[in-house]
């Protein structure tokens, strides 16, 4: 049994001992951990949107020198790790627009 069966029957098992007048309560709080969950998706979405096509305007020198300065950058920050994590001219092509 995974982790997450062992959690859900867990649950599940002290739910079904609960009487009936708390059932209520814990369908509310399960109802409100629900909406805080979607409300967190929707804020994360909302903010990685907000990015999308933010170097469109820029000229493709602009975004050459940008993605060289990112690779630079990316590998200065793991130069001293254990793993090879340099990206090549040819994978670091993105398309813009």
């Amino acid at each position: 049994m995974t982790t997450a069966e062992y959690v859900y029957r867990s649950i599940l098992s002290k739910i079904s001992h609960l009487p009936l007048s708390y059932l209520q309560q814990v369908d509310n709080y399960l109802k409100g951990l629900n909406q805080s969950i979607e409300g967190r998706k929707k804020d994360n979405k909302d903010k990685i949107l907000s990015l999308a096509g933010s170097w469109n305007d820029m000229s493709d020198a602009d975004f050459d020198e940008y993605l060289q300065e990112a690779k630079a950058t990316g590998e200065q920050m793991f130069s001293n790790r254990d793993f090879d994590c340099r990206i090549s001219n040819k994978e670091l092509r993105f398309k813009k627009g």
